[in-house]
């Protein structure tokens, strides 16, 4: 069942009437009827129905909503119902249904950190939220209403970034209907989640939209606690010629700062499997916020211009006991306890750009001409690093170490410590239409950064003055064989000036990319697509940390194959099937030669994943119910550039099933989710060797949901 939102007036097929409905769309099927007086009605899927795990459009290539098979790169696409159905929280659950990426270091699960096509880790600036660089550690949170991930360089557009591509986040945006959706969980962790989403009209033009949620959950291993308050505003307007959305996050959390295990003599140590390491001191606490404001403008019916600002910030205090040492035989665990005061991680985002369809030389242009300007500040007041003991016995744990706070741990060199990274870019692109079956896409972008780095209070010391530029062309050809099939190649440049600093104060070299990429994209039926594609990325100086210290790698490569099935087989089922092939190995290596041939940290080289799910209707039962499951196979990945352990491969199956009906309110949604089914023990990355992050066991959820 469809109902219309507010109608206005536009002409058909003008942009801003496309922005308003890609403002509006937040996991709803957008459809337009445009009546014989030019009054376009918007309207959207009422909450409940069936939707689809597969989306024809994204944002994140071009920056405005083009069709996947125009575009000379592979996009993925986890859309809201993928999200709805496997009760998705982090961005790592996200991801699970893309090929080729998959966890990295996570700073002990305090930041999301991902390894895309062999390449990438925390703070690698690849996380991004509503098309602006995310600087919020964990990104994911209630605003969120699906999420596409770009593989390959996407620094035309974004700019500085890792060569293996973007996971962009979009969020939910005010609807114009009215909607009031009330939901809570309980975990078999302990703890539960309660949401509130209220969205509706407020007249002339105006939308707003009103999420708050609140979290508290058991953490699985034998201490800990996730807790976070969320309370986000929206606020949308869209007129005959302009529209604009202004919307504000603010996330206050508590996160277990846990560091996971250790592997010694290539092999893990032999303590229970949710047997922390660390102590119960070890915690992060702090809060985000995010302003994001956008505003389209329609100059006539051809041209049209944007305009973005963004700020974010993220302050936080963190506790540490470290590993540093231990010995497998009297089970002995060296540990220092550190305490880190007064993060403040800022970033400010600027960008005005021109975009249009002109014909030109008997073509058409997609145009878009721009200039951004970002600005990223991290700071950190004070550090605190206590001595080595070696009283902790990890066949015998007794906890109870703190960090101690005072003169005789506090460490000047680590304190006032300051990294900073100013953008200024202009950017150009074209897709030229060369008849009905040849696209060509050029584009280049010129930027210009300053990298600063200090620290010291008491003695203040300049480590980096870097100033540079970086031309980034992006080259691509897509042939439309048939109207549904179409081939592409592309050609394209990076580069990744780092604002991360390892455990010792240093900052990240910065790093030079390049990739090409061939594929095909194959619109199999209306709601089922596939792609395959076939990449090379070459990097220059790449950065790895490897317990707490960075590591230079002068070149790298990675190549390999991807295939990814996603949508509707027939009605009523949906499903997603991928593969992936990745052949990785460090090219050069300074530091240790015998490095040459080895695999990267954190990078399979193979995974494959399948889910599938299916909606049923009996005549005894009112409404309908859904039920869905699948699994992600993860290959074996190095754990250190030596490879001198390796983290066994894995396979991880997930289930779901909900029954939706109209028994409270417009519609009620009861659900069981069950992750890591079958309770299988796994490692998910590895910062090091005694460093390494182990996967979640089994989980239950259960979650009721009303709309009213």
């Amino acid at each position: 069942m469809k109902s219309p939102f507010v109608p206005f007036r536009c002409h058909p097929g003008k942009t801003p009437c496309i922005i308003f409905a890609s403002l509006l769309s937040s996991g709803s099927a957008l459809a337009a009827e445009t009546a014989t007086d030019q009054t376009l009605t918007v309207t959207a899927d009422q909450p409940g129905t069936s939707g689809s795990y597969y989306q024809d459009t994204a944002t994140t290539a071009t920056k405005t909503a083009t069709p996947r098979n125009e575009t000379p790169q592979s996009i993925s696409v986890v859309t809201p119902q993928v999200m709805q159905d496997y009760q998705v929280k982090t961005v790592n659950d996200a991801v699970k249904f893309v090929s080729d990426v998959t966890q990295g270091n996570t700073l002990g699960g305090t930041e999301d950190g991902f390894v895309k096509r062999g390449f990438g880790a925390n703070s690698d600036g690849s996380i991004f939220l509503d098309g602006v660089r995310s600087n919020q550690g964990l990104s994911m949170d209630a605003t969120i209403d699906h999420v596409e991930v770009l593989k390959g360089s996407a620094s035309l557009l974004y700019g500085i970034l890792n060569p293996g591509g973007v996971i962009n986040l979009v969020s939910k945006k005010p609807q114009y209907q009215w909607n009031t959706h009330i939901s809570g969980e309980s975990s078999s962790y302990g703890g539960g989640t309660g949401t509130v989403d209220v969205t509706g009209p407020l007249g002339n033009g105006f939308a707003f939209r009103l999420i708050a949620e609140r979290q508290r959950e058991d953490y699985w291993r034998n201490f800990g606690v996730n807790e976070h308050t969320l309370i986000a505003p929206s606020l949308s307007w869209f007129g005959e010629q302009a529209s604009f959305n202004l919307s504000y996050v603010e996330y206050k959390y508590d996160v277990p700062y846990d560091r996971g295990t250790a592997f010694i003599n290539k092999k893990p140590v032999d303590i229970p499997y949710n047997e922390r390491l660390d102590d119960n001191a070890n915690h992060a606490w702090g809060k985000n916020k995010r302003l994001n404001f956008n505003y389209a403008y329609s100059l006539d019916d051809t041209w049209d211009s944007h305009f973005n600002y963004a700020w974010m910030q993220r302050r936080y205090d963190s506790n540490e006991v470290r590993t540093t040492a231990i010995n497998p035989t009297t089970g002995v665990v060296s540990r220092r306890a550190d305490a880190n005061r007064g993060f403040n991680h800022q970033t400010t985002y600027l960008s005005w750009d021109i975009s249009g369809s002109p014909e030109m030389w008997g073509m058409q242009h997609d145009v878009m001409l721009g200039v951004d300007y970002e600005q990223d500040e991290t700071y950190k007041a004070y550090s605190y690093r206590g001595k080595v003991s070696k009283t902790f016995n990890m066949y015998d744990p007794v906890y109870g170490e703190e960090p101690v706070l005072s003169s005789s741990t506090y460490s000047d060199e680590y304190s006032n410590l300051r990294t900073n990274l100013y953008s200024r870019s202009l950017f150009a692109k074209d897709s030229i239409h060369l008849n009905e079956k040849w696209i060509a896409v050029l584009g280049g972008r010129y930027q210009r950064y300053t990298q600063t780095s200090s620290h010291g209070f008491v003695n203040p010391t300049s480590t980096l003055n870097d100033r540079g530029n970086a031309f980034l062309p992006q080259l691509g050809l897509v042939y439309k064989v048939l109207p549904d099939l179409s081939l592409y190649g592309s050609y394209s440049r990076s580069f990744t000036p780092s604002t991360d600093t390892d455990d010792e104060g240093n900052v990240a070299s910065t790093e030079k990319g390049t990739t090409y990429e061939v594929g095909a994209k194959w619109q199999v039926a209306p709601a089922l697509s596939t792609t395959l594609a076939l990449y090379r990325i070459d990097e220059k100086d790449m950065s790895v940390y490897i317990n707490g210290v960075t590591r230079s790698i002068p070149k790298a490569r990675s190549s390999g194959a991807e295939v990814e099935v996603n949508g509707e087989l027939a009605k009523d089922w949906n499903l997603i099937a991928n593969y992936s092939y990745d052949k990785t190995e460090i090219v050069k290596d300074d530091i240790n030669p015998d490095n040459v041939g080895n695999r990267l940290v954190n990078a399979p080289t193979n995974m494959a994943s399948l889910y599938l799910s299916h909606t049923l209707r009996f005549s005894w039962l009112p409404g309908e119910l859904r039920a869905g499951g699948g699994g992600r196979y993860v290959g074996s990945r190095a754990g250190d550039p030596e490879n001198s352990f390796i983290m066994p491969d894995y396979t991880v199956a997930d289930a779901f099933i909900a029954w939706d009906s109209s028994l409270v309110g417009k519609h009620t949604q009861l659900k069981l989710n069950i992750n890591n089914l079958f309770n299988k023990k796994y490692y998910s990355s590895s910062a090091g060797n005694l460093r390494v992050i182990e996967g979640d066991p089994r989980v239950v959820y259960l979650q009721a949901a009303v709309d009213f």
